[in-house]
C-alpha cells in the first residue's frame, strides 16, 4: 500500500493546481475520483497512489477532459487507440509498464504514453512531466501533514 492516501492526493492535487483546466468537474467527481484510486490501490498495492493520480491528471484531468469520456487515458484496446479507458485499465497499462521497463517509473510513464520504455522526444518530456506531478503530489501531501 502507498503511503499517502487517495483523498490526501486528490487534495494535495486541488491545491497545487488552483486553476486546473476543468477544476470544478474535478470537484464535483472528487468523491468517485478517490473511490477508483481506492480501487487502484487495492487492485496494484506496490503502485504509488501519486503514479496513477499524475498519469490520470495528465491524460485526462481524471476524467473531466470532455473529449475523455469520464476516463483517464490509457486505450480501451489496441483494436480502439482513440477510446480512453478506465481508470483500472489506465492503473493495468500502468503497472505493466512499469514491469516491462524495468521497475522504473519513469519509463513506465513514457510507455504508457508512447508504447516504449525508451526514451523518445515525446515519451521522454511526457514522462518527466508526469514524474514531476507525481513528485509534487507526494511533496504536498507531506507538507499537508504537518
Amino acid at each position: 500500500m502507498s503511503l499517502i492516501s487517495p483523498r490526501e492526493v486528490v487534495i494535495a492535487l486541488m491545491m497545487l493546481f488552483p486553476h486546473m483546466q476543468h477544476r470544478e468537474c474535478v470537484v464535483a467527481h472528487q468523491e468517485q475520483i478517490i473511490q477508483s484510486l481506492e480501487t487502484i490501490e487495492i487492485t496494484y498495492p506496490e503502485m504509488p497512489v501519486e503514479h496513477i493520480t499524475s498519469i490520470g491528471f495528465v491524460e485526462t484531468h481524471l476524467g473531466c477532459d470532455p473529449s475523455s469520456g469520464g476516463n483517464w487515458g490509457a486505450p480501451v484496446s489496441r483494436l480502439r487507440r482513440n477510446v480512453a479507458g478506465t481508470p483500472l485499465q489506465a492503473a493495468r497499462i500502468l503497472w505493466r509498464s512499469y514491469e516491462v521497463c524495468g521497475n522504473n517509473w519513469e519509463a513506465a510513464m513514457r510507455r504508457f504514453r508512447t508504447g516504449v520504455c525508451m526514451p523518445t522526444t515525446i515519451g521522454t518530456r511526457y514522462g518527466r512531466m508526469a514524474m514531476n506531478v507525481s513528485y509534487r503530489l507526494e511533496t504536498q501531501t507531506l507538507r499537508n501533514r504537518h
